[in-house]
């Protein structure tokens, strides 16, 4: 099996990367930081920020059409010239790694506190890190399989999240609407929780079946939108938006506070399915540095994922304090957020026009 077939994926595979590049830490903090702007309108905030990633998953299904699905590397060198393709490459590796570093510092913080306190943070690192390179390093193929699987299992969660409603009150989430600025306000926050959606621009190329790849971009967006409004909502209903902006992980904290019939535990069924989305997460990223990394380079893809992973767990270590973490990541997000939009705005201006003036030329 050659390199290519190894990154070969179905549209299905497409909208599970899709959905699987967004959902990480913000499933259980995200409603935190959203209540303490706009209050109990917190799940409007989401739905609002999700027109970010629409827009992105557009934008790349329309590249991939006009540039003759050309990977990611191939679109910059021809629309940008050799070396602004280097810079902007570089950018996107960037990008694409603070992702991943973000990620894995939140998620050890976490588990930490509730999983595993008796383990030093560097080994949850370093063991985490690890098994994403054991992963990635096969390519997309099989972190488009591991991102279908849990998929499936991402309903579940959904379902854990609904059973708690019935355990809220509505006044909790009244008066709806009451005041669209806060809820402007917290639309920044919102944005956190869908940056990563830039992967789509990495993988579309790599998609076998393009009968309708907007179509599914879509989707995978919608799903997140979906699954992020029923977790802000539900945890707001059950407890408020003063204890939702209050608690570091306000849906853990629902979970372990609230019984759910036929459900034992719902806190530890919740946090398996979250390792299993922040591990997925974390294959995805890397497999999207690693790429740039290799096509940039005279480097393989499968020396790109060590060398990637080598610089990134030291690093990461810097982020394992949480208040720092929050700090870093609230100022560099706007700038990751800038980085996917303007790349995608850009490109698409380029084409339209290079395209316009290509039959211009062909009339004449």
């Amino acid at each position: 099996m050659n390199k290519e077939t190894n990154n070969k994926i179905t549209e299905n595979q497409y909208m599970a990367l899709v959905q699987s590049s967004m959902i990480a830490i913000g499933i259980l903090t995200l409603a935190r930081g959203l209540a303490k702007h706009a209050y109990q309108d917190a799940w409007v905030s989401v739905i609002i920020g999700g027109i970010y990633p629409i827009i992105i998953v557009i934008m790349a299904s329309f590249i991939d059409k006009k540039m003759n699905h050309h990977n990611f590397w191939q679109i910059n060198k021809e629309l940008y010239g050799k070396y602004l393709s280097y810079i902007i490459i570089i950018i996107f590796i960037a990008v694409f790694s603070f992702s991943q570093l973000s990620i894995i510092s939140g998620y050890v913080n976490v588990i930490n506190v509730i999983l595993v306190p008796y383990l030093p943070k560097y080994v949850s690192i370093i063991t985490i890190m690890l098994l994403t390179l054991y992963t990635a390093i096969s390519g997309l193929n099989i972190v488009s399989r591991l991102c279908e699987i849990v998929f499936y299992l991402l309903i579940i969660f959904i379902v854990i999240t609904l059973a708690l409603i019935s355990k809220g009150n509505v006044i909790n989430v009244m008066p709806f609407f009451s005041s669209f600025k806060n809820i402007l306000a917290a639309i920044p926050d919102s944005l956190y929780s869908y940056a990563g959606i830039e992967l789509s621009y990495v993988v579309i190329s790599f998609i076998t079946n393009k009968r309708n790849t907007k179509k599914s971009g879509i989707y995978g967006v919608l799903t997140v939108i979906v699954s992020y409004t029923i977790n802000v909502f539900a945890t707001i209903w059950c407890i408020g938006w003063e204890m939702t902006a209050k608690y570091s992980d306000p849906t853990l904290f629902v979970a372990s506070s609230v019984e759910i019939p036929l459900i034992e535990n719902a806190r530890t069924i919740i946090m398996i399915i979250w390792s299993l989305v922040i591990f997925r997460i974390l294959a995805c990223e890397l497999f999207a540095s690693s790429f740039c990394l290799s096509k940039a380079t005279s480097i393989s893809y499968k020396k790109s994922c060590v060398i990637i992973t080598a610089i990134l767990i030291p690093l990461s270590f810097f982020l394992l304090p949480e208040r720092n973490r929050i700090k870093i990541v609230s100022k560099a997000t706007p700038y990751l957020v800038i980085v996917g939009l303007a790349w995608g705005v850009i490109t698409s201006i380029i084409i339209l026009i290079k395209k316009k003036n290509y039959k211009e030329e062909i009339k004449r």
